[in-house]
């Protein structure tokens, strides 16, 4: 089953999405127009490379891809019973490794693509998009990504078209209509801010995406504590 978070709240889910915005425009503008934080570019780049024979700058996608993997199979080992009973607050543990992980990203120097540093770099914020994507899946109950915008445009159409038709529950559908609309939003925000944050302090603008995630960490231990307690 792997690691799994409860049902986030909107606004967990909105700082995550806005995170993983801010990740995707920072690796864009510090790192050569690389996008990191979800995969369907690299796996494009990589192959068009290929295509090109240009072997070397299709490897070069090769670190960040098997980075993305590796950090979903560690959200999968630590989910198991062993790390579990390990790891007392197991979710809190995998925010708090993002965080390490993008402070680091943030002293790597900003280089044209397909230099060491920059394929270390993207290497980081796929690992730290990875473990992010892979635990936090659902708001309220419905499922949805934290940081690509596809798969929610399409939940928003969808749940949309179902308020308009009249179909199942009004409230319900409604009220998922406007959380994904607002997940949308923030992911445009975040990016919005990564942009803003990368002008004006390069490849270590990164780190505002810490503060938003840190804002995350704070959020969940108080859901957590409330649900406990009552």
């Amino acid at each position: 089953m792997g690691l799994r978070s409860r049902p986030e709240s909107v606004a967990v889910a909105c700082l995550l999405a806005a995170t993983g915005g801010f990740l995707d425009a920072s690796t864009y503008l510090a790192r050569g127009g690389v996008l990191a934080a979800a995969q369907t570019g690299n796996v494009v780049l990589l192959a068009v490379a290929a295509a090109g024979g240009d072997v070397g700058k299709a490897l070069g996608h090769v670190p960040s891809l098997l980075a993305f993997l590796a950090g979903v199979l560690l959200t999968e080992v630590v989910g198991g019973p062993r790390w579990r009973r390990l790891l007392r607050r197991p979710v809190r543990a995998v925010l708090l490794l993002q965080v390490a992980v993008l402070v680091g990203v943030g002293f790597v120097p900003g280089a044209p693509a397909g230099t060491t540093a920059t394929s270390l770099a993207s290497a980081g914020v796929a690992f730290a998009a990875a473990l992010q994507l892979n635990v936090f899946r659902s708001v309220r109950g419905m499922t949805y990504a934290t940081t690509f915008a596809s798969g929610n445009l399409r939940s928003l159409v969808e749940k949309t078209y179902a308020v308009v038709r009249h179909r199942g529950d009004p409230e319900s559908t409604a009220r998922q209509a406007r959380d994904i609309a607002a997940v949308l939003v923030s992911f445009a925000a975040g990016a919005f801010a990564g942009a803003l944050a990368t002008d004006a302090w390069g490849a270590r603008g990164i780190w505002g995406s810490v503060v938003l995630l840190l804002t995350v960490l704070v959020l969940v231990v108080r859901e957590t504590r409330h649900i406990e307690r009552g």
